[in-house]
């Protein structure tokens, strides 16, 4: 196996494990808004003493374990495609698509990474809060540019490790098919 090929394998594991454990932090944070939820309304209810930041924290969580979610969804091909013209198409036309797929993917994400950045850097530079508790919000902002800059790390490694394939400068196993 030449370098590069050894390179791509190595960035593609590489880049599975993080979007794995991102999708751990994402199931870490859905249990604790069930678990934020659940004692509030116990707090609420039984002791009249709701706690005040529970619907802001858990928005902001929400927020995060919906991105951080997001790479691995494309790193497991669980990403949307249009099935019903997807599985008419023959595997060079399916590389093919997937290739324009990651390129308009990769484009998207960099227009929504500066986006989100400069919005998360002026959040930081003025120390937006939130309006009733005062939940500082620039570290909850620079979860969208950083797990989409993940995203974006995902499909440039999948393009590669496709368009090497299509090549046949290495083989991987069903990649686009």
């Amino acid at each position: 196996m030449s370098p590069i090929c050894k390179t791509v394998a190595r960035l593609s594991a590489w880049v599975d494990r993080l979007a794995r454990w991102c999708a751990y932090a994402s199931a870490a944070g859905i249990f604790a808004i069930a678990a934020l939820l659940t004692i509030s309304s116990l707090k609420r209810y039984v002791f009249l003493t709701p706690i005040p930041e529970t619907e802001e924290l858990g928005g902001l969580m929400f927020m995060a374990s919906t991105f951080l979610a997001i790479a691995y969804g494309l790193t497991q091909d669980r990403h949307v495609r249009l099935v019903l013209l997807w599985n008419y198409l023959p595997g060079r036309w399916r590389d093919a698509a997937s290739l324009v797929g990651y390129l308009l993917l990769m484009a998207s994400l960099g227009v929504l990474i500066s986006l989100t950045w400069t919005n998360a850097i002026g959040s930081y530079e003025e120390q937006n809060r939130t309006v009733m508790t005062e939940i500082l919000l620039w570290p909850w902002r620079m979860i969208i540019p950083t797990t989409l800059a993940v995203v974006w790390v995902a499909a440039a490694v999948r393009f590669s490790a496709l368009s090497l394939s299509i090549t046949n400068f290495c083989r991987t196993s069903g990649e686009g098919r």
